[in-house]
């Protein structure tokens, strides 16, 4: 009998034993993927600071913050039950950037019924969301005007426009009445960033980039406070086609040398994009500097806040979402970048309320507005 329960006894314990392996063997692994995902998200932080001209590996990698970051906040929750001092392996990191959690995600809106300046800013994809052809662009050009009409905005910056006429914006104003807006900056071309607005125009320029469409349009408008310098910018895309997309969604583990032929496809588009934009926000961050007006920074950066160009743009500037957004800063449609690449950004000679983002399929984009309130001089 005795013998029955010490052999009992050693069989439970021995099994005790086995159990405490697998649990700390499990969660070894777990703190092990921990430390990479926590790791993983200091490199990120590194492409706000590092030029892809210079290593472009954490863009591509800044890409994935938002699912790396969610990644830690998990394990976060998991160590706080399990083992609450690893939890300060994510805390840590994930505090380190708060700014940039900041840029993604607003927890209460600032609201102003105070008049101001009505800003908008929308990428149109050339008013054609369902199709290039001429029928549908001017049927879905009424449905995007006569949304944006009910803001009335008193600046509204179009990127991807078209006139859809050889009578350039005067047949297209006339086509679609765009009363309140008579003053206009464009390329003086049909496809391309236009600036709208009513109040007086004192002075156009414009940046082109070199081997790209894309470009800036600079307009000095005189408003009720002061004169403003609008940037009205469309920032390098990564020009990926649809057939990217679907050679991308096809990969198959059967074919790896294909597999590898459209992943360098698809890694060689990236890293243009990012050295281009890069360059180009280089750019725009000298126009800013040399601007003798408060300056508003409206478009489409085709980059995400925790990035070189959001960052070097931005500068000094205010964040209209940062400042008065709420939720999450989703702007784009499309699969990639995923989340917040349009912006409203401005002087802090203004503040920023109202700020929001009409999700309506419209366009690959959706459209983002704000009221900038002047600061009280002394």
């Amino acid at each position: 009998m005795i013998g029955g329960c010490f052999g009992f006894s050693i069989f439970s314990n021995e099994t005790q034993l086995n159990r405490s392996v697998l649990k700390r063997f499990f969660r070894n692994i777990l703190l092990f993927f921990n430390i990479i995902a926590a790791l993983t998200l200091l490199f990120i932080y590194l492409s706000v600071w590092v030029s892809p001209v210079v290593f472009w590996v954490p863009a591509l990698v800044g890409l994935a913050y938002p699912y790396i970051l969610l990644l830690n906040i998990l394990f976060i929750l998991y160590w706080l039950f399990a083992a609450p001092k690893w939890a300060l392996v994510s805390i840590v990191c994930v505090g380190l950037g708060y700014t940039h959690l900041q840029n993604y995600f607003q927890f209460a809106p600032k609201e102003s019924t105070d008049k101001g300046i009505v800003v908008c800013s929308y990428n149109v994809k050339a008013f054609a969301a369902k199709g290039y052809k001429y029928k549908d662009a001017t049927q879905n050009a009424q449905t995007i005007l006569d949304h944006l009409k009910t803001k009335k905005p008193d600046i509204l910056c179009f990127q991807e426009m078209s006139f859809l006429n050889k009578k350039g914006y005067a047949g297209f104003n006339k086509q679609f009445d765009l009363k309140g807006l008579p003053t206009k900056a464009d390329a003086g071309r049909v496809h391309g960033p236009v600036t709208l607005t009513k109040f007086p125009i004192i002075h156009k320029d414009e940046v082109h980039f070199e081997h790209t469409g894309n470009m800036i349009i600079i307009t000095d408008v005189v408003t009720p406070s002061d004169t403003l310098r609008v940037f009205n910018c469309h920032l390098e895309s990564y020009r990926f086609t649809q057939e990217d997309i679907s050679s991308l969604d096809s990969i198959s583990i059967n074919k790896q040398d294909n597999n590898m032929k459209e992943f360098r496809l698809f890694g060689s588009k990236l890293k243009k994009a990012f050295i281009k934009r890069a360059e180009q926000a280089e750019e725009l961050r000298r126009q800013i500097d040399a601007s003798p007006y408060p300056v508003l920074v409206c478009g489409d950066f085709n980059d995400t806040p925790v990035s070189y160009t959001y960052h070097t743009v931005r500068g000094e500037l205010k964040d209209a979402f940062v400042e008065s957004g709420a939720g999450i800063g989703n702007t784009y449609l499309g699969r990639l970048p995923s989340f917040r690449i349009d912006y409203i950004l401005h002087s802090p000679d203004f503040e920023a309320y109202n700020f929001q983002i009409d999700h309506v399929d419209f366009s690959d984009h959706y459209p983002v507005s704000c009221t900038l309130i002047p600061n009280k001089k002394d």
